[in-house]
């Protein structure tokens, strides 16, 4: 999360009013219109904080995105986020669970200290199943071992992970460990740290230093103790991105995520890919410098950090054969949106996904609020890029959140059992009528 004073100005409550109405159900599409095991590797990029109009419109700063990445794959015009601020946005990419009132404030537990804890979600009364499928009614932001991510699913399709190959699953973070003082973990032989988290009821920083940039709140996995309570699993799963260095030939890459895409082979199943604070847009100005070297942050540093690591993707044999679906999108909107779309539901826990009571304190709004009042996290949009399934340069307005495309992920990479729903997706991927990507996005 952002703060955007902007927000604060007379009448912007107004505004929030005017785009809450949540969006009437969708009528759910096929799973997938490809053959059976045309995508093989999924790639999910987030970056930060920002309305669609912002990112994709005719006065966004990001050149490259607009200029080059969009011209290459599908722009979805209706993606939505979930909720607010950013961690409950994340989690929801990975498990399908509802913000709840910890979650939605990054894991914020005291309103005057402001303190981001690492606390363990205390289990209320169990939710109703047919109302909130597999949500957990509770509030904290550290999930127990029994709520599965797409992750595990995946591990469970391949029987474990010790011999698995190619590697299921990975997330990469940047800066993760550059400082293992601050952000914990366990050391890397490519640098920084692994399954880097504090311990249980540890305050985690959520204020970028010179040489380390690491947001634990935006690297979803290490919220589910069915991750983080094997050492070993998490180590082998939760790495560092790895770093470039420009040089008179172009970028030279290094660390695990150039190692893991310089073969089909070792490309992971499913990868979550997390930008630094800098370089995913979060802030404004960057304390450390972005992949340029500046100090400029928001949309210009991210949009240079995917000009030079978009290549390296778009290059790898996995994408380049087609079987690489790649989706680039933010966790949400400006504060001032708190719409949904795909009749998005709130979970036990928070009536009001859009304005949890971080965001409530912060800009002066009356909490609680009657259900219903902030549905979500705001129109964010999502580019889907790949190299034979889908048409260059399409425009899509079929509405889709963070649910669908958890939903579409696990449809795409073949996980059909468990779940909410019997049918293999996770929490509120699993809701009644949730459509999948279809033959509206690979039509080529």
């Amino acid at each position: 999360m952002r703060i955007h004073r902007a927000a604060l100005v007379a009448g912007a409550l107004a505004v929030i009013v005017s785009l809450t109405a949540p969006a009437a159900a969708e009528t759910a599409a096929p799973a997938t219109s490809l053959p059976n095991g045309a995508i093989k590797h999924v790639m999910v990029i987030d970056l930060e904080n920002e309305d669609y109009a912002s990112s994709f419109g005719p006065f966004s700063p990001a050149k490259y995105l607009n200029d080059v990445l969009v011209p290459m794959g599908q722009l979805l015009t209706q993606y939505h986020a979930t909720g607010h601020a950013s961690t409950d946005n994340y989690l929801a990419q990975v498990s399908g669970q509802a913000p709840n009132a910890v979650s939605g404030s990054d894991c914020i537990t005291n309103m005057t200290t402001l303190a981001s804890t690492y606390t363990n979600v205390t289990p209320g009364t169990p939710a109703d199943p047919a109302k909130y499928p597999g949500q957990v009614n509770g509030s904290g932001c550290v999930y127990p071992s029994s709520v599965q991510t797409i992750g595990n699913q995946l591990d469970a399709l391949t029987h474990g992970y010790a011999h698995e190959q190619p590697l299921t699953w990975r997330q990469y973070a940047e800066d993760m460990g550059n400082v293992p003082a601050r952000d914990f973990g366990t050391p890397d032989p490519m640098g920084g740290t692994d399954c880097a988290h504090p311990a249980t009821d540890g305050i985690f920083p959520n204020v970028a230093t010179a040489t380390d940039q690491y947001a634990i709140r935006h690297v979803p996995f290490l919220f589910f103790r069915s991750v983080t309570g094997d050492q070993a699993y998490c180590n082998n799963h939760v790495v560092p991105l790895g770093r470039f260095v420009t040089g008179p030939h172009g970028d030279t890459f290094s660390g695990h995520l150039a190692e893991d895409l310089a073969q089909a082979r070792t490309t992971p199943a499913f990868s979550f890919v997390t930008p630094n604070v800098c370089n995913d847009g979060h802030d404004a100005t960057c304390v450390g410098t972005n992949a340029e070297g500046g100090h400029t942050g928001g949309l210009v540093a991210a949009d240079l950090w995917l000009k030079h690591w978009m290549p390296l993707i778009l290059n790898s044999p996995a994408y380049m054969s087609g079987e690489m679906l790649v989706i680039v999108t933010f966790d949400e909107a400006s504060i001032s949106d708190t719409s949904a779309s795909n009749n998005e539901q709130p979970g036990p826990d928070n009536a009001n996904p859009g304005m949890p009571p971080l965001i409530a304190k912060l800009y002066g709004y009356p909490y609680p609020s009657p259900a219903g009042t902030y549905p979500g996290g705001g129109r964010i949009g999502a580019v889907l890029l790949n190299s034979k399934w889908i048409a260059p340069g399409s425009v899509n307005d079929t509405p889709y959140n963070h649910y669908a495309a958890l939903r579409s992920y696990e449809d795409l990479l073949g996980i059909t059992t468990g779940g909410s729903d019997g049918k293999g997706h996770l929490g509120f991927a699993g809701a009644a009528g949730l459509r999948s990507f279809g033959s509206d996005v690979f039509t080529h």
